[in-house]
This record gives C-alpha cells, structure tokens and sequence, in this order.
C-alpha cells in the first residue's frame, strides 16, 4: 500500500470516530445506561485534543500526504474545518470548531453527571431524595 492509500485509511478511521461521537451523544440522549461510556469518550478526546493542540490521527493523515507527494494543509486548518470546506463547502474555522466542541462537551458532561451519580456519591443523591429534588426517570 502506498502512502496516500494508509492517508485515505486515516481519513476514514478519523471520520468514522467523529461520527460515532456525534451518533453516541444522541444516543445516550435517549438511552441514559449509554451515559457514562460516551462521555468517557468524549472527555478522553477532548483531553487528546486538548494536549496535542488537535487530533493525532489529523498529523498522522498530514504526514502520510506529505511522504506521498501529496501535501494538504490539514494539520494548520484541521481536520473538520479542512474537509467540511472542501466536501460540503462550509467554511469552519478551527476556533469555532473548539469552541463549539467544548461546550457540547460541558453539556454533555452535565447530563450525564447526574446518571453516574449514585456511583460517584450515594449520599448525596439520597439526601435530594428525601428532599424531593431529585426527579425520577
């Protein structure tokens, strides 16, 4: 396989993550035992994120082009920003990809902070119990 092939394989892998993530949070919308599993994945990703300055699969996929000839300037726009652009002609910037990625994460992170919640502290969620402020699902 050639270098442009292992590039287009990345791509792939890369957005079929993003569409489980995205596929993931509407699910656990719905089915709340999903919860915890995606906002693990979430919260790990963004710390990925977070740590590399982007995603490690978006400068695997930039120096697989390179090596084959083919250089993209993926890595400086991103990953989204750079094939929404040139699939759907939506312009991105990197800024509000991460902005918006931050606060669905947030969001997320709080919904599910209440299903993990007997788990993380018991007490509490029995005293809001006996209180009547915890809703039942």
């Amino acid at each position: 396989m050639s270098y442009e092939n292992f590039a287009n394989l990345v791509m792939v892998l890369h957005v079929i993550l993003i569409l489980s993530v995205l596929i993931g949070i509407l699910v656990s919308v719905r089915y709340k035992r999903f919860r915890p599993f995606e906002a693990t994945f979430l919260l790990l990703a963004v710390i990925i994120w977070s740590l590399y300055g982007g995603c490690p699969l978006t400068y695997i996929e930039n120096s697989l082009r390179i090596s084959a000839g083919h250089p993209l300037p993926i890595s400086e726009i991103g990953f989204i920003p750079f094939y929404m652009d040139r699939w759907f002609n939506l312009p991105i910037t990197n800024y509000q990809l991460k902005v918006a990625t931050y606060i669905t994460a947030i969001i997320f992170l709080f919904t599910s902070i209440e299903w993990a919640s007997p788990y993380i502290n018991p007490e509490i969620i029995k005293l809001r119990k006996s209180l009547g402020l915890l809703k039942k699902v």
